[in-house]
């Protein structure tokens, strides 16, 4: 069965009661996971939206569920040295009894980088120290004192505490697309995440490339798995899409000029999930036609809950038979 969960934009409106009811909400509507993206501000540039620190919101999430799987999509490599992330995230798997997954990206918005003075390598030095990264994180939560000497990193015996639960680590989740950011995916994922609502077609050409560079260096790509992270848009009626649609374009501004009622096309046009329970099911299973076992669906509209239990009762267990929707049998 393909696992779906659920990925709260942390930056878009965020609030801690916002947080607790979407978790215990994608908990009981059966969501297999919820993950949250790694952001200091609104990335629509509405400056008066509030948002939540990721680790902090993570622990949280730890101690509030007892099912759902969770973790960041992604934390960019350039907000945590990996010595202090590795701790982080080791901890947060103790206290959730072994749930973390960790996503780890490059990084990728300049702007939010310049406003917080964060420093922002080029491209090619942010791709290199994120391999560097996973091989640091991995020594700490590995036994006896780690050794690491990289061009930007290193370490001279230190000695990560606590361990994860997890063992022998944590999954590795390597979010991205582009050459040299798959062949970091190819030595080190656990699982490759394709963001960004693409569609079946470009799913295929990006996993055939990180299947290029797994062969180049001798992995097996089997040993990778495949995840989608997109954005939906769930509605029985079209009067129901087009009334979610009004919703959506208050969080996602740059849709706003766009009427209401040509939105869903739009949206689905651009490689959202739009439609009725049965359609969205569809949509779901041409990912998994190309090789995806998780989906993870970008929730804007924070308060529509009732979209999430749609989801939960409509679509969930219309893919439990993988096989059966594929063939159109939903």
């Amino acid at each position: 069965m393909i696992r779906v969960g659920v990925m709260i934009e942390g930056q878009e409106g965020l609030t801690w009661d916002r947080w607790r009811r979407i978790a215990e909400t994608a908990e009981a509507a059966g969501f297999e996971s919820v993950w949250r993206s790694d952001h200091l501000f609104s990335l629509f540039g509405v400056e008066t939206r509030p948002g939540l620190e990721t680790w902090t919101s993570l622990a949280v999430l730890a101690a509030t569920t007892r099912r759902v799987r969770f973790g960041p999509l992604v934390s960019p490599i350039t907000f945590y040295h990996p010595s202090v992330l590795a701790r982080h995230a080791a901890a947060v798997d103790v206290l959730s009894g072994g749930r973390l997954e960790l996503g780890l990206g490059a990084g990728w918005h300049d702007g939010e980088h310049q406003a917080f003075g964060i420093p922002y390598p080029r491209v090619g030095e942010r791709i290199r120290r994120l391999d560097e990264a996973v091989r640091v994180i991995r020594g700490l939560w590995g036994e006896g004192p780690a050794h690491f000497s990289g061009r930007y990193y290193r370490l001279d015996g230190g000695i990560g505490w606590p361990k994860p639960v997890q063992r022998p680590s944590p999954p590795l989740i390597i979010g991205g697309k582009g050459r040299r950011l798959l062949e970091v995916a190819a030595r080190h994922a656990d699982e490759w995440n394709c963001g960004g609502s693409q569609p079946p077609a470009a799913v295929r050409e990006r996993r055939t490339e990180l299947e290029a560079a797994c062969r180049r260096i001798g992995r097996d790509p089997g040993e990778i798995r495949y995840s989608w992270m997109g954005a939906f848009m769930i509605g029985k009626s079209r009067a129901e899409l087009e009334q979610r649609a009004r919703k959506i374009q208050e969080y996602v501004v740059t849709r706003a000029a766009t009427p209401a009622q040509e939105l869903p096309d739009v949206l689905r046009a651009a490689g959202w999930l739009v439609g009725a329970p049965a359609e969205i099911a569809e949509q779901i299973a041409a990912l998994a036609a190309e090789g995806i076992e998780r989906v993870m669906l970008q929730f804007f509209d924070q308060d529509d809950l009732d979209a999430l239990h749609m989801v939960g009762e409509e679509v969930i267990p219309r893919l439990r038979d993988v096989a059966a929707v594929r063939t159109g049998a939903v």
